[in-house]
């Protein structure tokens, strides 16, 4: 086999498929790609006019303008030569492992492998393909086909009778699940060691997504974003959220380059996804990033040289808060630069989105108190923490980030009487 595994992609623009498809799809093949060489993702899409390479898949034009799966019919045809032996997944494909692993299910590249109907047993489907390069049994299937769709039913009927394959992918596996089978439940949750779910019909996935059925797992799977591994690392940045609110790629686009990034997503609250995350921590310093909040571009730069300079073990500054969709932007700089537990305790004068501490804190103090008794005073408790430990706090005195103010914030949606509460509650044991 060629050292770089070739992944084809097909897209017929319609009211079922669109280009967000295949960012998907490619999002997660790279994404969970886990040796160094990269796969060549090649898109056979009827909008591109010419190659295009976009670095992370390659769009090729769709030379035919045949309806519907029978544009896939452009897989078999001569000039797609070039690029076999390659691996066809359908768009409505889940990648839930890496399809390295797939790959190495191949006992022979020259083999013609496909999906076994998940209904009809023993009969072709076409959702995941292998077609190997000069292969007598792929050009009688493009002889046979000679483009007359009209004529010839169901794309999958056509094949069955053009060709037969040489083994079907569930012979080789039991990593590859139906979202449908029988009885017709959706498949609810994903078990352990499945590497692929075929969607086939409706619901496509992004609409199995946003609908009110009770499909957590294709919600996150949507919304699951890879970042880049960072090397050596002085600085971890971990994003801990429930959802994406509308903000998270802001969130992510504030983190700038050589910062190890950590997007820790969970059905806890914003603590337990930000200690969950802790264990895979490189940097040296540590911050949490809300998905709602943005970094300053000189944040990570200034606080890092100022904690070093101070030779303190957790570092603050000032923010700016905004209110989403109003330009009514306001500085808030702390009363109190350096607080002690005493002043800490009777004014909470530290901006949450500035904070910035040495790994060591963590190592010693744990992580973030989960308890939702102190719901909305998470950072406060930490901090207080910190200062009764006797930790050394120091201040930037450079603006490090930005509050977004929005309706659906935690401190928004409590009742304000019970956040009092909480409040005295928390602050009677630091006394």
């Amino acid at each position: 086999m060629n050292n770089r595994r070739i992944i084809v992609l097909v897209l017929r623009t319609s009211k079922d498929f669109a280009f967000r498809d295949v960012e998907l799809i490619a999002r997660h093949i790279n994404g969970k790609w886990k040796s160094s060489v990269r796969p060549r993702i090649i898109c056979l899409w009827d909008k591109a006019t010419e190659h295009y390479d976009l670095g992370n898949i390659e769009l090729i034009p769709l030379k035919n303008d045949w309806p519907g799966t029978w544009a896939r019919m452009e897989l078999y045809s001569p000039a797609m030569e070039q690029y076999r032996p390659f691996l066809y997944v359908d768009l409505d494909t889940a990648i839930i492992e890496s399809l390295e692993n797939i790959f190495e299910l191949v006992p022979d590249p020259s083999m013609f492998i496909t999906l076994e109907d998940f209904y009809q047993k023993g009969q072709l489907a076409t959702g995941i393909a292998w077609i190997p390069a000069n292969s007598k049994k792929i050009s009688d299937i493009w002889k046979a086909w000679g483009g007359k769709f009209k004529e010839r039913g169901r794309m999958d009927y056509f094949l069955r009778k053009a060709a037969e394959p040489d083994v079907f992918w569930q012979n080789l596996t039991t990593t590859i699940k139906d979202f449908k089978p029988k009885g017709g439940i959706l498949l609810t949750q994903v078990s352990e060691g499945t590497d692929i779910v075929c969607f086939h019909g409706k619901p496509r996935i992004f609409q199995a997504a946003e609908s009110s059925m009770s499909l957590e797992w294709v919600r996150d799977y949507v919304d699951q974003i890879f970042v880049k591994e960072v090397s050596n690392p002085e600085v971890t940045v971990i994003i801990p959220y429930n959802e994406d609110r509308g903000w998270l790629q802001e969130a992510i686009k504030s983190v700038p380059e050589g910062v190890q990034l950590l997007l820790s997503r969970g059905g806890g609250n914003w603590p337990s996804n930000f200690n969950k995350a802790l264990n895979q921590a490189r940097g040296k310093y540590i911050r949490w990033l809300h998905e709602d909040d943005i970094l300053t571009e000189n944040s990570i730069e200034d606080s890092v040289r100022a904690i070093k300079q101070q030779k303190a073990d957790f570092i603050h500054g000032n923010a700016i808060e905004f209110h989403n969709g109003r330009s009514d932007n306001k500085i808030k700089r702390p009363g109190v630069l350096f607080p002690t537990l005493t002043n800490l305790v009777k004014r909470n004068d530290i901006h949450q989105v500035t904070l910035l501490y040495k790994r060591e804190v963590f190592e010693k103090l744990g992580g973030l108190n989960e308890s939702t008794d102190i719901l909305s005073f998470e950072e406060f408790e930490f901090n207080l923490r910190c200062l009764k430990a006797g930790m050394k706090i120091g201040y930037c005195d450079s603006i490090l980030g930005y509050y977004r103010r929005h309706p659906n914030q935690i401190i928004k949606i409590t009742n304000r009487k019970e956040r009092i509460g909480r409040r005295n509650k928390l602050i009677s044991t630091y006394r």
